[in-house]
């Protein structure tokens, strides 16, 4: 009959803060940059009036329908624009002249010269001033926005025209006067004690200490009251297990707990995210969300060790964000370490909906396949044109076995169709996805027979199938992933969930209007942080797991709603996470033989996915865990040298005293000691078999089974 053991965590804990001066960062003001410019803006107004895509913009009496005009083409076109030309010089970080443009708001606020924006002469807007090439102090300084660019913001700022946006329309959504929407110097805007106001601190600030303030000043508005930070040993045994994927030796606890710098969390951290173990822990946990355990051919042993190949490159080279998604998305390889990239399409046997929805899910952080019938019920922007435009853009794509290996061709012709919700209305499949403007693409007629021609293709590469010149792939990664900020958005979620067990937007895929994030703007913040780091995962998760939200304590429950972050979450270890720490905890004696892909394959079988809304075990866990071959003979004399070790120890309290040691990484309290003697005493007469029986029950319980 196994032991069945139940224990209570005690820990002293201590915490020191860095000092910040929330006003002082509160109080940060954007201004305008100084431009003593002469010149006319003639060309630029010609430009917005006769470009094609420009037809002036229709006044609508109703400032609501205005507004929501502005904030959508912000989102899907000006601010994608002006970060491709301008925030190198006016962001938030660098904001030349005090010029940042990263919102509307500081757009109308502007500074030294005034606002950007001119609302009762939009034309003559400061923001198109410059833009004109013969402008004395020409922006940007080197290179020339087209005119079909300098068109689309002419074309935005109609909107703010006074008769289509009252002044208190202004002051409402945008926190502005309406002396700050004048071509006016002067600037009267208070800080902003919000969610906002977090939102548009600058990015030098460092990460981990605004996510403490944040999360700080919601706790006092709330008056709740979160758990002291965790000891060392708690700490080290969190972040080995989040970083590396598996609880630490015993010599490295005992290393680490022993030292006495101030910094040794900061080192500990700063040495796991540079090793081998973290980048093949990360790729597991990437491949566990991208592809799923349940994937069609995941066990293939070329395309799946490629695929593991690249992610474990891309983590250990920390390559920015990014661009790993862009080589995922558009699979076309040009360096031999990029070939994996092609498995997560091709792992989905040309089925263009399930790459749709895995793609929105996966690098958007957005679920989409409620609007496959109709607009999400819930989610009013996400419509059933983003779901049918998203899936466009890679049905003309196909699985093809290359000279070079497995690759994801695509046709230049077909792949138009019309969706058709539940009322019974047919629409275009155009191109198209949330936050990024429309594709434009020549449509035939519907019983049109268009020939797929040789001119229609780029020269292929050797042993490479044939490019499209108009190819919906590289569309959708130049136009629709780079810059769109729900790619920022939803890796920051889904890391900041991976750390501290559940994200600021839960679950951590429902990155839409349904599903508000806890705390808002540290979202937007931490996201803008990310991008402006150049996509880097590695600095991100550095700051995650030194905030101090991160180090709390888990076993005092500071009683208030998980989503305030208050004490540490609990967080089920993964497959790879649980079967790795076995081994290290029982020492078994032959490594490779337990790693070994069919017993590794049908232990990850049986366990959850990473970050799932729920934990939940089952029957077959169950069973696995009290009865099932592989556990018996791991937890073995014969496989395992901790019970070798301790079965020549005499003393049956130092006996248990290192099985917790080994295992939990602590000493047993008064109540877990005397149990666990009284075991033994009760077993003598077959003391091997009780020492294996303990051991058991340590490795299966609930506290090694889990992240806290």
């Amino acid at each position: 009959m196994f032991f069945f053991l139940a224990h209570l965590l005690r820990f002293a804990t201590s915490y020191s803060r860095f000092a910040l001066t929330v006003g002082m960062l509160l109080a940060l003001t954007s201004a305008c940059t100084e431009l003593r410019l002469g010149g006319a803006i003639a060309q630029a107004q010609e430009a917005a009036q006769d470009s094609a895509p420009s037809k002036a913009v229709p006044i609508d009496s109703n400032p609501a329908i205005v507004v929501d005009r502005i904030k959508q083409s912000w989102e899907t076109a000006v601010r994608p624009l002006l970060a491709k030309h301008c925030l190198e010089c006016h962001s938030i970080n660098e904001h030349s002249g005090k010029l940042e443009l990263e919102s509307i708001a500081s757009l109308l606020r502007g500074g030294l010269s005034g606002s950007a924006v001119d609302s009762n002469r939009p034309a003559a807007s400061l923001l198109l001033e410059v833009l004109d090439p013969k402008a004395k102090k020409h922006m940007p300084p080197k290179g020339q926005l087209s005119e079909q660019e300098i068109a689309q913001l002419a074309n935005w700022l109609e909107n703010f025209k006074r008769d289509a946006l009252p002044a208190d329309v202004f002051a409402k959504e945008w926190k502005t006067s309406d002396k700050q929407t004048s071509n006016s110097p002067e600037q009267a805007s208070a800080p902003e004690q919000s969610g906002d106001a977090i939102s548009r601190l600058p990015m030098g600030l460092n990460p981990s200490q605004v996510i403490d303030l944040t999360l700080e000043a919601a706790w006092r508005a709330n008056a709740i009251t979160p758990t002291t930070v965790a000891d060392d040993a708690v700490f080290a045994r969190r972040i080995y297990l989040d970083l590396i994927g598996r609880i630490p030796r015993e010599s490295e606890l005992n290393q680490f707990v022993r030292l006495t710098d101030s910094r040794k969390r900061e080192q500990l951290v700063d040495s796991l995210l540079t090793t081998d173990e973290h980048a093949t822990h990360m790729a597991e946990v990437l491949n566990a969300i991208f592809i799923g355990r349940k994937s069609p051919g995941r066990n293939d042993p070329r395309e799946q060790g490629e695929w593991m190949a690249f992610l474990t490159s891309a983590i250990h080279n920390n390559r920015p964000w990014d661009e790993v998604a862009r080589e995922i998305l558009l699979a076309r390889p040009t360096r031999p370490e990029d070939r994996g990239a092609v498995w997560y399409l091709y792992a989905r046997q040309d089925k263009h909906q399930d790459i749709a929805e895995a793609v929105s899910k996966d690098f958007f952080g957005v679920r989409i396949d409620c609007a496959q019938c109709h607009d999400h019920p819930l989610a009013s922007e996400i419509e059933q044109k983003h779901y049918w435009g998203l899936v466009a853009f890679f049905n003309r794509s196909k699985n093809v076995d290359s000279s070079n290996g497995p690759r994801i061709a695509e046709s230049a012709i077909g792949g138009f169709s019309e969706f058709t919700n539940v009322g019974g209305k047919s629409s275009e499949n155009k191109l198209v996805y949330l936050r990024a403007r429309p594709i434009e693409e020549l449509r035939p007629d519907k019983d049109a027979k268009v020939e797929d021609r040789e001119e229609l293709y780029l020269p292929p590469a050797d042993g490479e199938p044939k490019v499209p010149k108009f190819s919906r792939r590289q569309q959708f990664v130049d136009q629709v992933l780079v810059g769109n900020p729900l790619l920022a958005d939803a890796m920051v979620n889904r890391l900041w969930g991976w750390m501290l067990g559940r994200g600021l937007v839960h679950p951590v895929d429902a990155l839409d209007s349904f599903h508000p994030a806890s705390h808002p703007g540290l979202l937007a913040w931490l996201a803008r942080d990310f991008e402006h780091s150049k996509y880097d995962v590695r600095r991100l998760l550095r700051h995650l797991a030194l905030s101090r939200a991160y180090q709390l304590d888990s076993h005092a429950q500071a009683g208030s709603d998980p989503k305030w972050f208050a004490s540490g979450l609990a967080k089920p270890l993964t497959a790879e996470s649980l079967y790795r720490s076995f081994q290290v905890a029982l020492d078994v004696t032959d490594p490779e033989a337990w790693n070994a892909g069919p017993k590794r394959a049908l232990f990850a079988s049986l366990f959850p996915d990473v970050l799932t809304e729920e934990s939940l075990a089952n029957v077959s866990q169950g069973l696995w865990l009290t009865n099932s071959e592989p556990i018996r003979e791991m937890v073995s004399t014969r496989n395992s040298k901790l019970l070798q070790d301790v079965l020549r120890v005499e003393e049956s309290e130092a006996l248990v005293d290192r099985l917790f040691v080994k295992i939990m990484g602590r000493q047993p309290d008064e109540d877990e000691k005397n149990h666990c003697v009284s075991f033994l005493s009760a077993s003598a007469e077959n003391r091997q078999a009780a020492v294996e029986s303990l051991t058991w029950a340590l490795i299966t319980s609930a506290e090694f089974r889990f992240n806290h």
